[in-house]
């Protein structure tokens, strides 16, 4: 059995103006000090996160207590959203559409299908070289949202929308000859985000 302990950044700070890969809030550094609490007795072998800093600071504080490198990973990033106008009236909007058609995507950006496509590989990956460990994996909502839903046959966006608000999120998940075999969350912070910075029907948030 591989256990793989999911970690959804801490809330992010988009002050700057856009730019995908948002650092946290003072307030997310803070918060990111229970995600340390929660893994320091998971005997965790390795800790992953993505090329967005934000799912790495997340875990700074457990990689420093436990003295364990953030090994960065590609292809589980946060979906890019590209412009949905023309497609939706809002943006949530957008997200259910998505979630109703994989293939829906705006301009400049990913459908379900693709981000699907480039996250799945390497889930897959990290299940196989870790059978009988336990692993970090510092990642976004939407990216974790599309793992969920190939691995359970019912995960349905009221799923998703359970933890959109939670900023940071734990949820471990184990996984038995290479499929589901349960999960249960360990933390989740109610934070959202802390100004709308949504330009030009852009956004990039997850």
């Amino acid at each position: 059995m591989t256990r793989i302990y999911f970690v959804r950044h801490a809330q992010p700070d988009p002050s700057g103006g856009y730019n995908p890969d948002f650092p946290l809030t003072p307030t997310g550094r803070r918060d990111s000090q229970a995600v340390a609490w929660v893994l320091e007795d998971k005997n965790i072998a390795k800790v992953y996160a993505s090329e967005y800093i934000r799912t790495a600071q997340t875990l700074e504080y457990y990689a420093m207590a436990a003295h364990k490198p953030i090994n960065v990973i590609k292809g589980i990033h946060e979906r890019v959203s590209g412009n949905w106008k023309g497609l939706t009236d809002s943006y949530s909007q957008y997200i259910v559409k998505q979630w109703n058609d994989h293939s829906v995507k705006g301009e400049g950006g990913e459908s379900f299908d693709d981000v699907k496509a480039r996250v799945l590989p390497v889930i897959r990956s990290l299940i196989e070289r870790h059978e009988g460990e336990s692993i970090a994996v510092g990642i976004h909502g939407m990216a974790l949202g599309v793992i969920l839903s190939a691995y359970i046959d019912d995960f349905s966006y009221s799923d998703f929308a359970e933890f959109v608000d939670m900023l940071p999120y734990v949820l471990c998940v184990d996984f038995e000859d290479g499929r589901y075999a349960g999960s249960h969350v360990e933390l989740a912070v109610r934070r959202g985000y802390p100004m709308n910075y949504m330009m030009d029907g852009v956004i990039n948030h997850e």
